[in-house]
């Protein structure tokens, strides 16, 4: 490619991906964006707890799964779609496990003070849903649902994903 090309094809791309930033955060809801602010400080304080020990779970007896939905401050109707997706699947179909305190959904802000060393402990890279496996208060195991970009679009696969992978690990069987 000749110097020219390179600086308009570098220059275009930069325009692209400012341009797909500014409309992921312009089509976010009012109402997400106040709720938001609401749930990263209770995530916040929760994480602060939570680092005691492990620096990535609350300390618990036993054996615990926990779903983490991993996003930015930037979000488009896609990345609310991979959450509310998940987040319900796993509110009804494991409404019992949530109750006796084997499975956690967790909402976490990566850009929040106190968040960061999440990308780092799951090399996160975007949006994400981590299930992580907790015994005796550290952390066992932990799976990157990596597929959910490629099933966003198609809810009801989205879903039997969310829904296999979560089993499997409260089954004992996650990687």
């Amino acid at each position: 490619m000749k110097p020219q090309n390179k600086s308009l094809y570098s220059l275009f791309l930069g325009i692209f991906i400012v341009s797909i930033f500014i409309a992921c955060q312009a089509a976010q809801p009012k109402s997400q964006k106040q709720s938001d602010s609401q749930q990263t400080a209770t995530v916040a304080e929760k994480t602060d707890t939570a680092k005691a020990d492990t620096g990535k779970a609350p300390i618990t007896k036993g054996r615990k799964v926990i779903v983490y939905y991993f996003h930015g401050n930037m979000r488009c109707p896609t990345c609310y779609a991979l959450e509310n997706y998940a987040k319900s699947e796993v509110e009804s179909d494991f409404a019992d496990a949530i109750k006796s305190g084997k499975l956690e959904w967790k909402t976490v802000n990566v850009e929040t003070a106190g968040n960061e060393h999440f990308g780092d402990d799951y090399k996160l890279y975007t949006k994400s849903v981590i299930v992580s496996t907790i015994v005796d208060g550290k952390e066992a195991s932990w799976k990157n649902l990596d597929q959910i970009w490629q099933l966003v679009h198609k809810e009801d696969k989205y879903r039997a994903y969310i829904k296999n992978e979560v089993k499997a690990c409260l089954d004992g069987k996650c990687l």
